[in-house]
């Protein structure tokens, strides 16, 4: 056993947190504190979650990240490939003070891609637990058949009427790319329809790419200082990474 950070771990788990340099001649013969003593910690890699606590589990969604050398991302071949089911993972939950619900019922307008479905599921989870069923999902990914993450949750929460739209854009589906802030554009009247009803917009995803391109066109759409008002009253709130 060794201590970390004041608790307790096996050798292999404080392991597990550890950069491992490439030249370890030095590390040679230390005993198991001394080892990992000497060790710079990983940085910390955030995810958002993806459940609600009435779930009873803490659910996260990762993409396997793959090197164009055949090498899995270090902390997500871990969770992915490596991670023993069942097994015990060290983590900490970390409040976002700035992507919450909002106080008051409004209809919710949900943007985002990929991974950051995660942060968009547990708000739209919260949403229907407590029966406000005006919710409007616009979501990118690569490939409907292998990227539509929690398909059948989301085609039955339409179909129940608990989301109310439903938008998706397949960047990869088609010749010519299409990406989400694309089916904003489309949706421009429907769009101007809600936020005159006091809606909320809430972003989640990629800031390179699709949070900026989301900005862009919402600046185009609305103006800027519709935008910046919409801020302002903390009616645009984003997550993005």
């Amino acid at each position: 056993q060794v201590t970390v950070d004041g608790l307790s771990e096996t050798l292999g788990q404080a392991l597990c947190s550890r950069q491992l340099p490439v030249n370890r001649s030095h590390l040679v013969g230390l005993h198991a504190q001394a080892l990992i003593d000497a060790l710079i910690p990983l940085a910390m890699r955030e995810y958002s979650i993806a459940s609600i606590p009435e779930d009873g589990v803490l659910q996260l969604i990762v993409r396997q990240e793959l090197h164009p050398d055949g090498r899995l991302g270090l902390c997500s071949g871990w969770l992915t490939e490596h991670a023993a089911v069942g097994g015990a993972i060290s983590l900490r939950v970390r409040r976002n003070s700035g992507f919450h619900l909002p106080a008051e019922s409004a209809p919710m307008i949900l943007i985002g891609n990929g991974t950051g479905l995660a942060g968009l599921r547990s708000l739209l989870k919260a949403r229907v637990a407590s029966g406000e069923q005006r919710n409007w999902l616009l979501f990118g990914e690569r490939h409907a058949a292998h990227d539509f993450h929690c398909a059948d949750e989301l085609k039955g929460w339409l179909a129940s009427g608990e989301l109310a739209r439903l938008d998706l854009a397949f960047s990869r589906d088609q010749a010519e790319k299409i990406y989400v802030q694309d089916r904003v554009r489309e949706a421009a009247d429907e769009l101007r329809r809600w936020l005159a009803e006091g809606a909320v917009i809430y972003i989640c995803g990629s800031l390179e790419g699709m949070a900026a391109g989301v900005d862009a066109t919402l600046n185009a759409l609305l103006g800027e200082d519709a935008v910046r008002d919409l801020i302002e009253q903390g009616r645009y709130r984003r997550d993005v990474y």
